[in-house]
């Protein structure tokens, strides 16, 4: 093209300018002047906005060469455009009669692989400018647009398509296999491109650090560290992009060696200690468990206006448990950031301190940042295995005023969480308003219900579910099988266990297997659950034995309760609740001897019951309750509302289950042990504390005793009050004189 007498705008307000003067003296119609006004403002494009300018100039020109075309292609990268604007300009060369070039299809390889244009640059798409470049292209053209071409099927995700492209290449420079390796690498085909390699006439730097990332990436850490000697053993010198790639690998192997002869290298080598390159030292020290020489990394080098060394540090200490000093590192940062607060809140859940990573959540918003739905998903996690109902609730408002995004993953774990404090009503409403559900969140519903003694309504759901096209998996039987199991639905469980094989080719886990011999048990069905434990095709874990061992001691099955227990202690020779369950089987069938045995051989293995304790949270405080306590602040109305329990149910005919006392004490006493049980006190403070018209809620870290059952029941009847119970294995929702859960737990 001629030269232009014009000067060559430096901005796009001094192309406007050119653009002025050229319309008002008439030369904007003048091809040499246009064409220089257009490259020049393409040369200035820095935004996206500012792409509908330089097309709007393209589209008023008198005429369109190829130069123009290849221009305004140029400028959508320059851009980074979608995909659309650059396939119209290739469609209007096609349909004006403008012969493309090769810088034509450089430039629309480069825009379809710009991750903006991504999405709507499909398989198809690309592959039809592929097959046009072949037809119009002759073979010296493929240097230009080799390159890219690979480059954009790679980075679409199309590692066969570029592999292809790349063996239809007649010439390859070292660029272009270059470009191969470290597309299959990124996509995930490390043996195709590790092939590539060892075939490759040059191997440079650039290929060998894609392929250490890339096996790096997929967790095949011990394959990076093995080719990052092989390319040491070729001769080709590590840059810092190596470095980095073999020291995530050191970090995935916790192999602390070679991590810090890595460290050296960095130093010899005086390789760039780029932030990225100090995070990735930070973050392979204290995954090796080396938090002094991550802080010494840190001290020496990290201490800048970036986060990312700070970010790095923090997240280590945090791992590694030491959240006050990760909180000390936080708290002297000038900014911290969505990472920051991320990491720090994942530390405090981790560490079982959800007040203050609710506190955190809630400072991140008073900075306008915005948490990611992981971290809630985590916060709400923590709230349903604490029962912590008013935050998670609080986590629910930030969720309904788009502090973050709704999706399936947040709503599953807001409606896993009010199952978990036993709020089915509330669990329901989210789950029925979500427009977005999977076979997960189906799953939490069904579980939920289940846990909170509604079998029949879980299975209702598990229909409903189905005829909505849903294919239920393995972890839906879990939540359908469970749901029998604590409903004691014995025909349904025994027909979805079968249907489960038969119908959707599921192989039973030892989950599925350990809630059908739950129900049989619980049924009173105990030589068929023997049965099914003898011919499952694994060995029966803990939870399967405990199973047997509990519905022995309601059945009366002395010597089955003597062989489960056997088979529990040898996987869990620790565990308290097996000899007490055992103590109480021959307590119940008053055979002393072997009841003070159990307890001689508690003393002697060292093993100590499990306190019980009850909580209840009121005005988001926590209250937590022992047996016979009488430390709390309201000690004296407790036990003024403890002792009006205890009138008005003696008035409505309750007797307590005494029986279960074996101490040697006379009934007066064993009565009042059985008033001064931890959840008797829970509710009386609840019933002292608590509004007539809100429900009960009370944490039990056991399960609930047979006396406290019976009188919780009557207790709800009396006071006209909804108490909520949630012991280690169940909900039981008391209201009107009946649990949910039927008297079946």
């Amino acid at each position: 093209m001629p030269a232009s007498p014009w000067p060559t705008p430096r901005s796009v307000r001094q192309a406007s300018q050119l653009h002025a003067i050229l319309t008002t003296s008439g030369r904007i119609d003048h091809p040499p002047s246009a064409g220089h006004l257009l490259n020049s403002l393409t040369n200035c494009l820095s935004a996206p906005r500012h792409l509908c300018y330089a097309l709007s100039l393209f589209d008023r020109l008198p005429q369109h060469t190829t130069f123009l075309f290849d221009t305004a292609l140029r400028a959508c990268l320059r851009a980074s455009a979608g995909a659309d604007h650059p396939v119209q300009l290739f469609i209007r060369m096609r349909r004006g009669g403008v012969r493309t070039d090769a810088f034509t299809f450089h430039f629309l390889f480069r825009c379809c692989a710009l991750p903006r244009a991504r999405a709507g640059a499909s398989a198809g798409l690309c592959r039809m400018l592929h097959a046009a470049c072949l037809r119009t292209m002759f073979p010296s053209a493929a240097p230009l647009v080799a390159n890219p071409l690979i480059h954009m099927y790679a980075a679409l995700g199309l590692p066969d398509d570029a592999r292809r492209a790349f063996d239809e290449i007649p010439v390859k420079d070292a660029v272009v296999w270059t470009t191969v390796i470290g597309g299959l690498s990124k996509t995930g085909m490390l043996d195709e491109a590790r092939k590539l390699l060892e075939q490759a006439p040059e191997r440079n730097v650039v290929s060998w650090t894609s392929l250490i990332a890339g096996y790096s990436r997929a967790g095949r850490a011990a394959e990076a560290v093995a080719c990052f000697s092989s390319m040491l053993s070729d001769g080709v010198a590590p840059d810092e992009v190596t470095v980095i790639g073999v020291l995530s690998a050191c970090a995935q192997l916790k192999d602390l060696d070679l991590g810090r002869s890595l460290h050296f290298l960095v130093g010899e080598k005086r390789i760039k200690m780029s932030d990225n390159l100090v995070v990735a030292l930070i973050d392979m020290y204290a995954k090796c468990g080396d938090i002094a020489c991550a802080q010494g990394v840190f001290d020496a080098v990290g201490r800048g206006q970036k986060p990312q060394p700070w970010n790095a540090i923090i997240d280590g200490y945090c791992k590694l448990g030491h959240v006050d000093v990760a909180r000390s590192l936080f708290d002297q940062m000038d900014a911290p950031d969505v990472i920051t607060f991320n990491s720090m809140i994942t530390g405090y859940i981790h560490s079982g301190r959800l007040r203050d990573a609710l506190l955190l959540f809630m400072q991140m918003r008073r900075h306008n940042l915005h948490s990611d739905n992981f971290t809630v998903v985590s916060l709400l996690t923590a709230c349903a295995s604490l029962g912590a109902l008013p935050q998670g609730r609080a986590l629910h408002a930030s969720v309904e005023q788009r502090l973050v995004e709704e999706d399936v993953y947040l709503v599953t774990a807001l409606v896993d969480m009010y199952m978990k404090c036993g709020r089915v009503d509330e669990a329901t409403i989210v789950f029925q308003r979500t427009g977005e559900r999977d076979v997960h969140t189906w799953s939490a519903m069904m579980t939920g219900l289940a846990f909170n003694g509604m079998g029949k309504v879980a299975l209702e759901y598990f229909c409903q579910m189905k005829r909505d096209g849903f294919q239920p998996n393995s972890v839906t039987y879990i939540a359908v099988l469970t749901a029998c199991s604590h409903s004691c639905l014995l025909n349904e469980g025994r027909l979805h266990f079968n249907e489960m094989r038969s119908l959707h080719r599921i192989r039973p886990r030892i989950e599925h297997y350990g809630c059908m011999i739950d129900l049989l048990a619980r049924s009173g069905l105990l030589d068929e659950a023997m049965d099914l434990v003898q011919t499952m095709p694994m060995q029966p874990n803990a939870v399967i034995w405990g199973s047997i061992l509990s519905a022995c001691r309601v059945h009366k099955k002395i010597d089955l309760a003597r062989y489960a227990a056997e088979n529990l202690l040898k996987l869990e020779p620790d565990e308290d609740a097996v000899y007490v369950q055992l103590y109480n089987i021959y307590i119940d069938s008053r055979q002393w001897v072997d009841a003070s045995r159990i307890r001689l051989l508690m003393e002697e293995q060292g093993v100590k019951k499990t306190a019980g304790y009850s909580s209840i949270t009121v005005a988001g405080q926590v209250h937590k309750f022992v047996v016979n306590d009488q430390s709390h602040p309201w000690t004296i109305e407790i036990i003024a509302m403890m002792d009006e329990i205890a009138q008005r149910l003696k008035s409505a005919g309750y007797s307590p289950i005494t029986s279960k006392i074996t101490l040697d004490v006379d009934e007066e006493e064993k009565e009042q042990a059985l008033l001064a049980h931890s959840e008797k006190m829970a509710i009386s403070f609840g019933l002292i504390s608590l509004a007539p018209n809100l429900p009960i809620h009370i944490m039990k870290n056991l399960r609930v005793c047979e006396d406290c059952h019976s009188a919780i029941k009557l207790i709800s009847k009396l006071w006209n009050r909804e108490i909520i119970v949630r012991d280690r294995s169940r909900f039981h929702h008391f209201r009107d004189g009946t649990c949910s859960c039927n008297d079946f737990w």
